[in-house]
């Protein structure tokens, strides 16, 4: 049926029935309209503490990474500090085992 009143006269009850039937469509769209509304804030709400759990795992991960992070360099310095003694104390000792051994061993 046409949105537009049509264009021969209605007679009162023709022109009342045809305002019901349109003020029941508006009244089904207004009530379809205010359904999906009502539902919008609680998936809103949803959605708002899905994204702060997430921003809280974000900022415990971050928290990790930096420990982590640490933890690495103290390793790193360790692990140089003692190739730093190896490659003195292996130096050392090529100067010092052929002297020796010709000492011993002339």
């Amino acid at each position: 049926m046409s949105d537009q009143q049509p264009i021969e006269p209605l007679t009162d009850a023709a022109r009342l029935g045809w305002l019901e039937r349109k003020v029941a469509v508006i009244e089904h769209r207004l009530g379809d309209i205010e359904e999906r509304h009502g539902t919008v804030p609680t998936r809103v709400t949803k959605l708002e503490q899905q994204f702060e759990h997430m921003a809280g795992q974000l900022s415990e991960l971050n928290i990790g990474q930096r420990a982590l992070t640490v933890a690495v360099n103290v390793i790193g310095s360790k692990v140089g500090r003692l190739l730093t003694i190896l490659t003195l104390v292996g130096s050392a000792l090529q100067m010092i085992v052929p002297a020796l051994l010709r000492v011993w061993f002339p």
